[in-house]
């Protein structure tokens, strides 16, 4: 049950820390009329990613298990966390966001449901009412 518990955090960890650097990227990339405002939202965006990320680190030190936040680790997930090159358009970056939202948000609550601890409980209810509330933004 641990392994099964420390790979889920591992996943968890991955998804966060890739939503955090797209996140970084569509910042930089992103033009058109409301891009400013969508770079102020992605710089709170990014900085919650990461401490989400930052707290499922140590439900994975408190198992013993050394969080692996290494590029290599990261590039696994390349195709799921794709980017077209050059400048993307809010609107398009916005799609590409949601989309990217929903899936991590997805993950998240299907990880939920394979917690057995309840810090760990706790801390992926979090993360996935804040996705959601994310989505939500995002797309209205």
């Amino acid at each position: 049950m641990r392994d099964r518990t420390a790979d889920e955090l591992q996943e968890e960890l991955r998804d966060l820390l890739c939503l955090a650097v797209v996140g970084d990227h569509v910042r930089w990339v992103a033009t058109g009329e409301e891009a400013a405002e969508l770079a102020e939202w992605l710089v709170d965006a990014t900085a919650q990613w990461r401490t989400w990320a930052d707290e499922i680190a140590k439900h994975l030190v408190a198992l013993e298990v050394a969080p692996d936040g290494r590029v290599r680790s990261l590039a696994k997930d390349i195709p799921l966390n794709w980017v077209p090159d050059g400048w993307l358009h809010v609107d398009e970056a916005r799609r590409l966001l949601a989309d990217r939202l929903r899936t991590v948000a997805d993950s998240a609550s299907y990880r939920r449901t394979q917690a057995t601890d309840q810090n760990i409980v706790r801390t992926f209810d979090d993360i996935c009412s804040g996705l959601e509330a994310q989505n939500r933004a995002q797309t209205t």
